[in-house]
């Protein structure tokens, strides 16, 4: 394919000029011989061409060959495609895509998802889900002509999904509008509603909603999405199955008492309900209950009874039940008299309507006699009277009856003698380190006074019994102190307990430090860095990064690029007792590197060079060389430095020394010497002495 001419002169190498050419094998393209050219064109074969130097007599003619070897261009054809459907499952010829293309290609998808490519049989078979896809077809060419390629490509339109069918039930009393999108899944947007049957309720096509009404009935609804050819529309069906709602009336209720034995009609209780209903009792006992007859009829003991009359819905529409309340008002009993001495404890409160046990229930407490302010009639709690002397209250419980049953009395008789109070318990925590005294009398609380302080447990601080105090100490360990209340007659003695809980404070040490190498390995103890510490204590890391920390063996072992690192160690104290912490700081030097040894060679008049550029690997700056060079830096002069080994050296506190060495070669510049010549026949057979003609050269 090439059109550009090429000089046959070219090709061949050494000629002399004055010969001509002759095209000795091949065919197409244009050959022009007196200028030594020939142009390829499509269709050319391989051709040879002889340059020939005709010589003098006696000599001989002389013959040089340039061959073009001339490859054809593959021609892969033209681009070409169609479009499917990606429901198609029918098998793509892609080289029916492509025309006048030549064979021996191979194909490569370029471009789409889904479906399946057979590169080895030139086809692509569709599958839902599958995009447009492009298949390059491609011809290699033989050097230097070029590959050529041509491609195919499959429009692929989806399939449009309407969704699976769906239903739900509702009933018709419902005014909840409903999605008619809910009830088809898996479908795609972009479709159209429409009712297909039933009537009433308010179909919304835009918004795909329908919201149903008295009186609707079983509807049906159409989704429908239109397919871009070669797909075709698909379609959807939403149904609502209507029930109508029961009704089972307005609930009623009458009020008889127990005594009472007159059947009572229960359909003459509730109104406006539909017949075909059932009766049931859903509470109250005693009576008698005739579901079938739908009656009821009181009888002593009977309580408020309701009776449920049921209809029931066809799903979704729900059963609808109304009630008939029957109340029932009992004779009341306020139960028997009650008559109590006691000693309460401190604080203590009576429940007076706890005392009779077989009483009604409803009734209202009043106070007859005895201290006043004591009682609340509300709650029936009385609460004994403080004071030295005995005392006498009587309560009366009192039930009214709702008519026609009469009113009901009990009383209640309370004799109080007085029992000491020595409070309620109490308890403080504090630290060993607290100096401040503290008052007993402040933990515990609603104590009489009077009473006495004995320390019951615990050791150290200073107690005095007298004042009611203590004064802790370090070392002082948890201890209790009672206060106690001698009782009179028939009350008994009472104490109550202060309780002190001390815990000890926490040292976690002074703080400490090191300074190491990065490149050293060995671990270090950072317990050996703080000082003072109590053991138990947890280790964390609290800044720094690479090394090994062993949190609970509380070691660190440095490691090649780790950075300083504080490593904090805590004890956790017993509240109010605060933590104590302690920092182990490692400082961590980074390890240099010298590189690697090299070597340089150098000619003696070559300009100076810095010996840095020749270690090998990555050195770090900062080193020293040795032997010391005329720059007093790095750089070396091969006019004034002696060749030899030169030493770069890195020393850093605490990290080991480390060194590389670069080997000068200095070698002398050569001299050939000056130019010179002479002149002789070529007929001349005598030897020339070419040393002779130059001057000053080196051997």
């Amino acid at each position: 394919s090439s059109v550009a001419p090429i000089d046959l002169f070219s090709l061949i190498t050494g000629e002399q000029a004055g010969g001509t050419w002759t095209q000795t094998s091949g065919t197409g393209g244009t050959f022009n011989a007196g200028a030594g050219t020939f142009t390829p064109a499509p269709g050319a074969t391989t051709s040879t061409f002889t340059y020939t130097l005709v010589g003098t007599a006696p000599c001989i003619n002389d013959t040089s060959v340039a061959t073009i070897n001339i490859n054809a261009q593959p021609n892969a054809g033209v681009d070409g495609n169609t479009t499917v459907c990606d429901s198609s499952v029918a098998p793509i010829d892609l080289f029916s895509l492509i025309t006048g293309e030549q064979a021996g290609g191979t194909w490569t998808r370029t471009s789409g998802t889904g479906g399946t490519f057979n590169a080895g049989a030139g086809t692509y078979t569709p599958a839902p889900g599958a995009t447009t896809s492009t298949f390059t077809y491609t011809l290699t060419g033989v050097a230097p002509c070029t590959n050529d390629t041509s491609i195919a490509t499959v429009n692929i339109n989806p399939q449009p999904n309407a969704g699976a069918d769906g239903n739900t039930t509702v009933c018709d009393s419902s005014v909840a509008a409903i999605n008619l999108f809910s009830l088809i899944t898996g479908e795609q947007a972009g479709g159209t509603w429409t009712q297909t049957s039933g009537t009433g309720g308010t179909f919304n096509a835009g918004a795909g909603t329908y919201t149903p009404a008295p009186g609707a009935t079983t509807s049906t609804f159409t989704y429908t999405l239109v397919g871009t050819a070669p797909c075709i529309n698909d379609t959807s069906v939403a149904t609502i199955n209507i029930n109508a709602q029961p009704n089972a009336g307005t609930d009623g209720n009458t009020t008889v008492c127990d005594s009472s034995v007159a059947p009572i009609d229960l359909f003459s209780l509730i109104t406006g309900e539909q017949a075909g209903g059932t009766w049931t009792q859903t509470s109250g006992t005693g009576g008698t209950f005739n579901a079938g007859a739908g009656t009821y009829t009181p009888a002593p003991g009977a309580t408020t009874s309701t009776f449920t009359y049921t209809l029931v819905g066809t799903a979704p529409c729900t059963n609808d039940t109304s009630i008939a309340t029957v109340n029932i008002n009992a004779q009341p009993f306020a139960g028997t008299d009650v008559v109590l001495v006691v000693c309460p404890q401190t604080a203590s409160a009576i429940h007076v309507g706890n005392l009779i046990t077989d009483a009604d229930p409803g009734g209202t407490w009043t106070q007859i006699s005895g201290p006043i302010g004591n009682f609340n009639p509300m709650s029936a709690i009385f609460t004994p009277p403080s004071g030295s002397s005995a005392s006498t209250s009587v309560f009366a419980y009192t039930i009214t009856g709702a008519s026609p049953c009469v009113d009901d009395v009990a009383l209640v008789t309370i004799t109080v003698n007085r029992q000491p109070i020595a409070g309620t318990d109490g308890n403080t925590t504090i630290c060993d380190t607290s100096n401040s005294s503290i008052d007993l009398f402040s933990l515990i609380t609603g104590e009489d006074t009077g009473g006495t302080w004995t320390q019951t447990s615990g050791t150290g601080g200073t107690f005095n019994a007298g004042a009611g105090t203590f004064t802790p100490a370090p070392g002082a360990t948890t201890s209790t102190f009672a206060y106690t209340l001698l009782g009179d007659d028939q009350c008994v003695d009472v104490t109550s307990f202060a309780t002190i809980n001390i815990n000890p404070q926490p040292n976690a040490g002074a703080d400490g430090a090191t300074t190491t190498c990065e490149s050293s390995g060995a671990t270090i103890n950072l317990f050996s860095l703080i000082t003072g510490e109590q053991a138990g204590g947890t280790w964390t890391q609290t800044s720094g990064t690479g090394g090994t920390f062993n949190a609970g063996a509380g070691t660190y072992t440095p490691a090649m690029g780790a950075t300083t690192s504080t490593f904090t160690y805590t004890l956790t104290g017993t509240a109010p007792c605060t933590n104590d912490t302690s920092i182990a700081t490692v400082t961590i030097t980074s390890a240099p590197t010298a590189g690697t040894n090299g070597t340089t060679v150098l000619c003696s008049t070559s300009a100076p060079i810095d010996l840095f550029t020749q270690l090998g690997g990555s050195p770090d700056i900062g080193g020293t060389w040795s032997p010391a060079l005329a720059s007093g830096t790095g750089v070396f002069n091969p006019t004034v430095d002696t060749p030899g080994v030169y030493t770069y050296t890195i020393n850093i506190p605490g990290c080991a020394v480390t060194s590389a060495t670069v080997n000068v070669t200095v070698n002398p510049q050569p001299n050939a010497g000056v130019d010179g010549n002479t002149t002789v026949c070529d007929s001349s057979v005598a030897p020339i002495d070419l040393f002779s003609l130059i001057t000053g050269e080196q051997a």
